[in-house]
């Protein structure tokens, strides 16, 4: 009898040991995948494929081509994926039930009477009470929708640092060709000067020299400037995955030229109606709810049943046997894990209204910087530069004419307030996309969204939502009156 028990186990233990190979990683790569496609809603190919070789530039060198390639390239989305599917591993698991148990037991061997001496043969099976595993399921369940709406943050912080990344590489290229028109032009001043000096003598030389420093100046710039636009697209590169990705040749992208005009009012309610944070910090608290929960509930003892044969030999018995098992809450109640799990469940109703008030923050500051560039860009373009080049060109006409009025050192001063004037409204508006950038961020604006979906918020909007964090935020939960207490 003992022969027919003991083979089967050592062969279940057998079978288990063989089991040295781990499983096929492959799935969990595929549903990591299948996350990164999920947030992904602009895509140059239907399924997303991660690349590990250098890839060609994009055509065209746009936003939506970088972002694209940041999907299939960027490793910080697939980590964030991974810890999607590991959530949703400890989801599996929180929904299993615990396995029965077997007993095999075997005493008094050798006795004079019955050398075989006894043995017992019994199947437990533990019986979960209190609803626990409802509970561990809707944790786990929680915390799956939490690391869900992480990836989606995730997927927003990176566009946001492409797009940066982008506007900054673009804005650099602008200032690049700004310096070569300035070098330009101030090449053809050279030429000219130095005509009207060696050929009609109706110039002193230091005009020329004056002029040729100038050059000489700018042309020092626009090497520091190419250094910068060189740094800028390896910055790109390393954003989207492909640190190597090559500098595209031919025409330059460029920025947009007109500004988004926003409300800030408005503007702020969509960042606090669409931003992951906040949905993810009232998801955590409905996840901390649920653990405070299953905290009471582990106070509620599980059960364990069992009933199986038992042989006694030396008495020359046998028989069948019950067996029940309740451990006795007299001490142990799971008073410390229940305070720890309230604890834990304030602090994410607490983290719900910090969440609101940084976002609200951020969004003050990122608008108060984009609003004063844009102010900044506007009189640039339309009362500074007019008027710089207008006054350039009158003195820059009566000096080439030889009027006496007119000296060298009123055509050099406005071709540097002219030339610095430009180059602060190319960094001008370089630093306005950034500020963009980061709005668009906050709001967490995809690249395929219209303009007119982004921008076109007014207050008095249907779809308008409360700013006060006591319409955006659930009332936090009740609790009984020992816990009030508490």
């Amino acid at each position: 009898m003992r022969r027919w028990v003991v083979l089967p186990l050592l062969a279940c233990v057998g079978c288990q040991v063989c089991r040295v190979c781990p499983a096929d990683p492959t799935p969990a790569f595929d549903a990591m995948d299948r996350n990164v496609a999920s947030v992904a809603v602009t895509r140059s190919t239907p399924e997303i494929e991660v690349c590990h070789a250098t890839a060609p530039t994009p055509s065209p060198v746009d936003l939506p081509s970088f972002w694209n390639l940041a999907l299939a390239n960027n490793p910080s989305l697939r980590e964030a994926a991974g810890d999607v599917e590991a959530a949703r591993g400890l989801l599996t698991q929180a929904g299993l039930y615990p396995n029965p148990r077997f007993v095999y037991d075997q005493n008094t061997i050798g006795s004079r009477i019955a050398p075989q001496g006894n043995f017992v043969l019994q199947l437990n099976q533990e019986i979960v009470t209190g609803g626990k595993r409802k509970l561990d399921i809707a944790v786990a369940n929680r915390a799956v929708d939490v690391q869900t709406l992480a990836l989606i943050g995730r997927k927003f912080a990176t566009l946001t640092r492409v797009r940066r990344a982008y506007y900054d590489y673009v804005g650099v290229e602008a200032t690049v060709l700004v310096n070569e028109e300035i070098v330009a032009s101030l090449q053809r001043g050279v030429d000219v000067t130095r005509r009207q000096v060696e050929e009609a003598k109706t110039r002193p030389r230091t005009d020329v020299l004056r002029l040729e420093a100038l050059r000489e100046n700018a042309q020092i710039t626009l090497t520091t400037n190419r250094n910068s636009r060189d740094a800028a697209w390896r910055h790109l590169a390393a954003e989207v995955g492909l640190p190597d990705l090559p500098m595209p040749a031919g025409q330059p992208p460029l920025l947009p030229e007109a500004a988004p005009t926003l409300d800030i009012k408005a503007f702020n309610d969509r960042v606090l109606t669409a931003h992951s944070d906040l949905k993810q910090a009232m998801m955590d608290s409905e996840r901390a709810y649920f653990a405070l929960e299953r905290a009471k509930a582990q106070a509620i003892p599980n059960v364990t049943v069992g009933a199986g044969y038992s042989a006694e030999n030396i008495d020359s018995t046998a028989g069948g046997n019950i067996s029940l098992d309740v451990p006795l809450p007299v001490w142990d109640r799971n008073q410390g894990h229940i305070y720890e799990a309230k604890a834990r469940f304030a602090q994410t109703v607490a983290l719900q209204h910090v969440t609101v008030n940084r976002l609200t923050q951020e969004t003050a500051a990122a608008f108060a910087r984009y609003d004063s560039l844009r102010q900044q860009v506007e009189r640039l373009e339309k009362e500074v530069l007019p008027r710089f080049r207008e006054s350039q060109k009158l003195l820059l006409k009566g000096y080439q004419a030889g009027a006496e009025q007119v000296t060298f050192a009123d055509v050099f001063q406005s071709e540097q307030d002219l030339n610095a004037t430009r180059l602060t409204l190319v960094e001008a508006r370089r630093n306005l996309w950034l500020a963009v950038a980061d709005l668009e961020g906050l709001s967490q604006i995809d690249v395929n969204e219209e303009p007119a979906d982004r921008w076109t918020m007014k207050p008095d909007a249907k779809e308008r939502q409360t700013t006060d964090p006591a319409d955006v935020l659930p009332p936090p939960r009740r609790m009984g009156g020992d816990e009030a207490r508490r």
